[in-house]
């Protein structure tokens, strides 16, 4: 038996099928939603940490690349990502887009909770283990390693929610270099990374969203550095989606030893040069 990604039936498809034939599946997009650091950054960060210094305190460092933490990053004593289970790192993607609330409202947005119950993905707990990606629009202005504050973020009533009521969601990402709105970033304990990471929800930071992603129907990994005594690491995020507009979602599932047919298609061909020149 070979592990292969399949596109399972909707809910309004054929409901005794429990499997799909290979005619019937579209191809997977991959798309690699990660921004690269360097080790020269990342040594300097964690150099700081261990002396106490206190930088970008409920801010966020775009240059520092996509990560993922457990609390607060720079807090002593903070619960690790590498503890986390890797059934929680391969996971159900779910995309809040309010990247037009944004362009229209502030570029410092705090997302209410209120506001967000508009979108289904947050008003019932999924079935699955879940990442919930918020799509703010952020785009960095600077491609230097700086703290950045006026950036949009979550309400600390609306993080309390999530880390609450849903219980299958495992991990909350933003496209921002941190969660942390204004409503949250000038305090010590009342702020997102800290509901959420007590909860075991751990939170990744600068994604690279370059192109619309469907809002349900993908899957997400997680690949977060395994390092050891340490808050805060760099991570690789990967998405699978449909190609085109469909009722069914990718997930894992076996196939019999047989004809091999195209499944993944890759957006583009990979530069690596400009991978490790970024």
């Amino acid at each position: 038996m070979h592990l292969i990604f399949l596109l399972l039936i909707g809910v309004s498809g054929e409901r005794q099928r429990r499997y799909l034939e290979d005619d019937d599946v579209p191809i997977i997009e991959v798309f690699d939603l990660t921004h690269p650091t360097t080790w020269q950054d990342m040594e300097e960060f964690y150099s700081a940490i261990a002396k106490g210094w206190k930088i970008c305190i409920n801010c966020g460092i775009p240059g520092l690349g996509t990560g993922l933490h457990l609390e607060h990053s720079t807090k002593l004593g903070s619960m690790q990502p590498a503890t986390i289970p890797t059934e929680y790192l391969l996971t159900r993607l779910a995309i809040i887009d309010v990247s037009h609330m944004t362009k229209q409202i502030s570029s410092s947005l705090i997302l209410s909770l209120d506001v967000a119950l508009q979108w289904m993905v947050l008003k019932h707990d999924p079935r699955e283990p879940t990442l919930l990606l918020f799509n703010f629009g952020w785009k960095s202005k600077s491609t230097k390693r700086q703290c950045i504050c006026k950036i949009p973020g979550l309400s600390y009533e609306l993080a309390e929610y999530i880390a609450r009521n849903l219980t299958r969601v495992v991990g909350v990402a933003t496209d921002a270099p941190s969660l942390e709105s204004e409503e949250t970033r000038e305090m010590a304990l009342r702020t997102v990374s800290n509901v959420l990471g007590k909860n075991g929800v751990y939170i990744i930071e600068n994604v690279n969203i370059k192109r619309k992603l469907p809002e349900r129907g993908c899957m997400a990994l997680a690949m977060p550095l395994k390092m050891r005594e340490v808050s805060y690491v760099p991570a690789r995020l990967t998405v699978f989606c449909p190609k085109q507009k469909t009722d069914r979602f990718v997930t894992i599932a076996l196939k019999k030893p047989g004809q091999t047919k195209e499944l993944i298609k890759v957006d583009g061909d990979v530069d690596l040069y400009e991978i490790l020149n970024k």
